[in-house]
């Protein structure tokens, strides 16, 4: 009889030690190829559906400022609690949403909040949005998300070229 007891406490100590293994996130979108100057999602969620995690997807093909831009929408019995937007770079193989490089994120809710991610290069990203819905309607939230190509160092040197053309031709053109 002892040894049973010890056992257990055993066997509780190690599930209470044992991570907690979450659901995979929902893929809510497949914005693709980002390179409209605007993605733009709206969610509605229905009453009872608690905690959740959703995934939009997207892909850069070159250098591009991020800034991206979330709001719950609270209003009469529509209520989203504890939101929270988070940028990452996938870096996996895996595919699920996992072992990948966070960029940032943001905590949002009826006022709109947003954050700039700055310059990211090419290379696979998402957005993870969690938060839990206490409205007794249900709730809903809206993203959006801005980019803004980068100048290549090319057209940095292009610009210097020309620069220096003009001013080559100014002085030669100016007696002494």
């Amino acid at each position: 009889m002892r040894n049973s007891f010890k056992l257990k406490l055993l066997a509780a100590a190690i599930l209470m030690t044992s991570s907690v293994t979450h659901a995979a996130p929902n893929v809510m979108g497949n914005w693709g190829v980002h390179d409209d100057p605007v993605e733009h999602a709206s969610v509605l969620l229905g009453v009872g559906a608690g905690s959740f995690d959703h995934v939009f997807t997207f892909n850069l093909a070159n250098w591009n400022g991020l800034v991206s831009i979330a709001v719950t929408n609270d209003f009469g019995k529509f209520n989203i609690n504890g939101s929270s937007l988070q940028l990452w770079k996938e870096t996996s193989a895996d595919g699920n949403y996992t072992n990948d490089t966070s960029l940032g994120s943001f905590a949002f809710d009826s006022s709109s909040v947003g954050m700039d991610f700055g310059n990211l290069g090419p290379g696979n990203y998402y957005y993870e949005i969690t938060g839990t819905v206490l409205g007794l309607k249900g709730g809903s939230y809206t993203v959006d998300s801005y980019i803004s190509p980068v100048p290549e160092p090319e057209t940095y040197a292009m610009l210097l070229a020309g620069l220096g053309m003009i001013g080559f031709s100014v002085r030669r053109r100016r007696p002494i």
